[in-house]
């Protein structure tokens, strides 16, 4: 028997951490077309707006020896702006799985990502994002070796890349399901 839809492993680790930290107050649905919309997360007792989930999974890669004592956890991924200017979703949540299987979850409301787009990128865009022993999150694919250094100590310099304000922000599903956005 074929199956009608699935869902792949960012999408069952987002839906898995709402019902088990939040579980009391959402109801998380797995939409059976594709729409652009991976998750819909409502409110118990179909109060408030239902709110769409774009997400995206990256496992970790190897970190830099120097790095290693302050950098818990890397990614990548490859993203197609277009995507992102027309997406359905209200929020994008970022699944980032450590070498030792630890979850990180970046969750950033559609507006600010577009935000974050660079300007000149024609057809990919690949977004970095470190996180740090200090839960900072810093997108780092521009930086060289000497700034993502840097980075553990100063933190970056340019806005876009500072993701600290969306690293593990959960409370942005109160606001969007309120309608106090």
């Amino acid at each position: 028997m074929k199956p009608i839809f699935t869902i792949h492993e960012g999408e069952f680790l987002v839906g898995d951490h709402i019902n088990r930290k939040f579980g009391r107050r959402y109801d998380v649905w797995v939409p059976t077309k594709d729409s652009g919309i991976d998750l819909l997360v409502t409110r118990k007792q179909q109060r408030g707006k239902p709110v769409g989930l774009q997400v995206k999974f990256s496992r970790s890669f190897s970190i830099p020896e120097e790095l290693a004592r302050h950098l818990i956890a890397t990614s990548w991924f490859t993203l197609e702006p277009k995507k992102i200017r027309n997406s359905q979703a209200d929020l994008w949540v970022f699944v980032i799985i450590t070498l030792k299987h630890d979850q990180h979850f970046v969750v950033i409301p559609k507006r600010e990502l577009q935000k974050r787009l660079p300007r000149k990128t024609r057809g990919k865009w690949n977004l970095y994002l470190w996180v740090y022993d200090n839960q900072v999150c810093y997108q780092v694919r521009e930086l060289n070796k000497e700034q993502k250094f840097d980075t553990m100590h100063r933190g970056v310099r340019h806005r876009q890349h500072d993701f600290r304000e969306w690293l593990e922000n959960w409370r942005l599903l109160d606001q969007y399901t309120t309608g106090s956005r």
